[in-house]
């Protein structure tokens, strides 16, 4: 079973630019496999004439506060950012506290903010996903989740 991106607007939107700023956050090689399939899949949705700027970062490289800082400022300037994990019952405190850090920064563009997570989630709300989706109304983002195994885009 395939996702679909099916917000008209946000499409719309992405279809339109020349330039795609993304940030992806994973938890381990499992999920950044996940990352990296939807991002193939997003670039032929996308077409050659957008440009896609991807920042790819590991769950455990946010236990340093610089580089939390780095990615938060990187977060800040995306139009797409990722956060791709298990289903677990949390995200670790090293990526609230980048998440915390990004919300902090003045956002740059009109943001979305896509929970990538594995095909096993079946739409049960999880701390997870109650997490995110409170990041995305506290950034006043869009808010979108994708678990299955890729998504198509149109």
């Amino acid at each position: 079973m395939n996702a679909t991106v099916t917000s008209p607007q946000l499409w719309q939107r992405w279809r339109q630019s020349e330039r795609m700023g993304l940030l992806a956050a994973f938890e381990d090689s499992t999920s950044g496999t996940r990352v990296k399939e939807f991002c193939k899949a997003l670039s032929r949705g996308l077409g050659s004439h957008c440009r896609i700027v991807e920042h790819v970062w590991l769950f455990s490289t946010f236990r340093l506060r610089e580089l939390q800082e780095i990615a938060a400022e990187e977060a800040s300037a995306s139009d797409l950012v990722i956060i791709s994990a298990q289903q677990q019952s949390e995200l670790p405190a090293e990526v609230k506290s980048w998440i915390d850090l990004w919300l902090r920064q003045e956002i740059r563009r009109p943001a979305t903010l896509l929970a990538l997570l594995d095909p096993d989630y079946e739409g049960a709300p999880t701390p997870v996903l109650n997490y995110l989706q409170q990041v995305a109304r506290q950034g006043n983002m869009e808010f979108l989740v994708v678990a299955e195994d890729l998504p198509e885009f149109y």
